[in-house]
């Protein structure tokens, strides 16, 4: 059976959601002595394991699916994000702007890669073996080779980037241009992986913050106006715009539904992809990553 995996990041928790019921099947705490704040922010599926990039303690968490035991790793200072590499975690840090290699079979830090400003994401590509950053307060995106962990390319994109993928056929980078704070909309560029030229710029709603890519359509929550976009990223447009209402933040697809996270009404939002039927059930305080499983 199928889950969904929601972190939440005020609630110290992981929301195991059973898909089959749409129901909050079990609460993962990552502090049971509730002793500190823990802050996750970024998910992660490792093996038989769930992930969570930590805010407020710098650490990641490694929660065993099975047992739900948590072990807790200290990595650097506010981790945002993370993703697996060969058995390595990249994991962002957002104050000391590196990625930190963390190896998971030793459990010892392998390296410190620099990147931008402030990292907010991080994407791994596993056909081209690049890992991608989105550096929200120097306007740019840190490309680095997952072989070598070489620092590829630094490439300046639009206002305050949130996020940014690699489409599943290896050749684009979507990068998410949230212009937080800014009169005008965010947009969704697309750049070639061949020279990095942006070949074109998509307008979405107020304060994009995630994006979820498939083969034809990228769908981007916008955080400042409550709805969600969906683009045709073939034809370069917006097709429509899905109404949620509070701040959708973090979002996922399946073959049938598209799943939204909203920060300030703290629920999840499940949203048939054709009728738009939405349906909804609370979560933790302001979930942030989700996952399957």
């Amino acid at each position: 059976m199928r889950n969904l995996y929601v972190c939440s990041t005020s609630s110290d928790c992981i929301s195991k959601v059973n898909l089959s019921l749409f129901v909050e099947e079990k609460k993962i705490r990552l502090d049971k002595e509730n002793l500190k704040r823990i802050g996750p922010h970024g998910i992660y599926v490792y093996k038989d394991n769930i992930l969570t990039a930590n805010s407020y303690d710098n650490s990641i968490s490694m929660v065993d699916i099975n047992s739900y035991e948590t072990k807790s790793y200290f990595i650097g200072m506010h981790c945002n994000d993370l993703s697996v590499y060969d058995d390595k975690a990249y994991v962002i840090c957002g104050d000391s702007d590196d990625i930190i290699v963390f190896d998971l079979l030793t459990k010892n830090v392998a390296e410190a890669i620099p990147c931008g400003n402030s990292p907010h994401s991080i994407y791994i590509c596993k056909k081209n073996k690049l890992v991608v950053v989105a550096n929200m307060n120097n306007d740019s995106i840190t490309i680095v080779d997952c072989t070598h962990n070489g620092n590829i390319k630094n490439i300046r994109v639009g206002s305050y980037p949130t996020k940014a993928v690699i489409t599943p056929d290896g050749n684009y980078i979507l990068v998410c241009e949230s212009n937080i704070g800014m009169d005008n909309k965010g947009s969704i560029s697309i750049i070639s992986l061949k020279n990095y030229d942006v070949l074109y710029k998509i307008s979405v709603g107020n304060s994009p913050v995630d994006i979820y890519c498939n083969e034809r359509f990228c769908y981007v929550s916008n955080f400042g106006e409550g709805t969600v976009s969906m683009l045709d990223i073939n034809n370069y447009n917006e097709i429509k715009k899905i109404e949620i209402g509070g701040m959708p933040r973090g979002l996922l697809e399946d073959d049938k539904y598209l799943y939204v996270g909203d920060n300030y009404n703290n629920l999840l939002f499940r949203i048939d992809k054709i009728t738009e039927i939405k349906k909804a059930i609370s979560i933790g305080p302001e979930p942030t990553g989700m996952t399957f499983l």
